[in-house]
């Protein structure tokens, strides 16, 4: 890895999986930070010793779009989401890279109005405004495959791994209706079943992917599946719950009702496999 360069770019699992990666990478070197946006979203580190650096590129759509919400995910207005250009933040540094990490997936699930051509289409969720529905899934297809036809058609010449969504584990509700996550161990496979939304889509990155793998391959383009959506399943155990802020329970006591989070993981934990698995990819292929 000397003199190579990393990024992740994708919405906050991306966030995570970095944060994983760098508690891995700093038992050899401590990276420095040299750069962060003003959310602090996307950064960047170098570690000296070997001339390495290391991104994550904040694009939760990877498309362009117009989001309005606040720390904690409440939105006071739709996601304007544009289905037919990429977002800059990521496409103007592409071929910056030798290893990218890409991936998107939850936040299409999100109130949005969609457009193309500068034109809107429809919209998903927007039951107030006099606009076609669409649905989540329509918008989630066309943006994938604008995103991946980009990357297979590209002169990119490292490596480049599309990593599928994961699955909450959201239990008794979701995460802003209650929802908890209170296993203490992973689960066997068959025991819990992915959420009919959540296989909706991991099916849509499935099918785009191998479309998109084969121009790719026509074109010399290493273009790489990491579908972790049914390893991810299996670790119900792994999630921060109600420690998703520091201390939540200082204030109200043990018995408070907190907001929990049972999508991001918990470090140490499951996410750590994730780098297992890439470095296995990276070197033998």
């Amino acid at each position: 890895m000397r003199n190579k360069a990393w990024a992740l770019i994708g919405d906050s699992i991306s966030r995570n999986h970095v944060q994983s990666l760098l508690c891995m990478l700093s038992t050899v070197e401590q990276p420095v930070l040299v750069y962060h946006d003003e959310e602090y979203k996307s950064k960047s580190w170098h570690f000296p010793s070997y001339n390495f650096n290391i991104s994550v590129i904040w694009s939760p759509f990877l498309v362009e779009a117009a989001i309005f919400e606040d720390f904690n995910g409440v939105s006071s207005s739709e996601v304007e989401l544009y289905l037919d250009k990429l977002d800059s933040k990521w496409k103007d540094q592409f071929l910056n890279f030798d290893y990218i990490i890409i991936s998107c997936g939850k936040w299409f699930l999100k109130s949005a109005i969609y457009y193309e051509n500068d034109t809107i289409l429809g919209c998903h969720y927007c039951n107030k405004k006099n606009l076609t529905e669409l649905g989540f899934n329509f918008a989630y297809r066309k943006a994938l495959k604008f995103v991946l036809n980009f990357i297979a058609s590209s002169n990119h010449k490292g490596s480049i791994f599309f990593r599928t969504f994961t699955p909450d584990h959201f239990e008794n509700g979701e995460w802003f209706s209650g929802g908890t996550c209170n296993r203490k161990a992973p689960v066997t496979e068959g025991e819990i079943e992915m959420k009919y939304l959540n296989k909706m889509l991991r099916d849509i990155e499935l099918e785009e992917f191998r479309k998109a793998a084969a121009k790719a391959s026509r074109s010399g383009v290493n273009l790489k599946l990491v579908d972790l959506a049914p390893l991810s399943l299996l670790r119900p155990d792994g999630h921060p719950g109600p420690y998703r802020e520091f201390h939540p329970f200082a204030e109200k006591g043990k018995n408070a009702k907190v907001q929990n989070d049972c999508l991001h993981w918990c470090l140490p934990g499951p996410i750590d496999y994730w780098n297992d698995i890439l470095m296995e990819m990276v070197v033998n292929g």
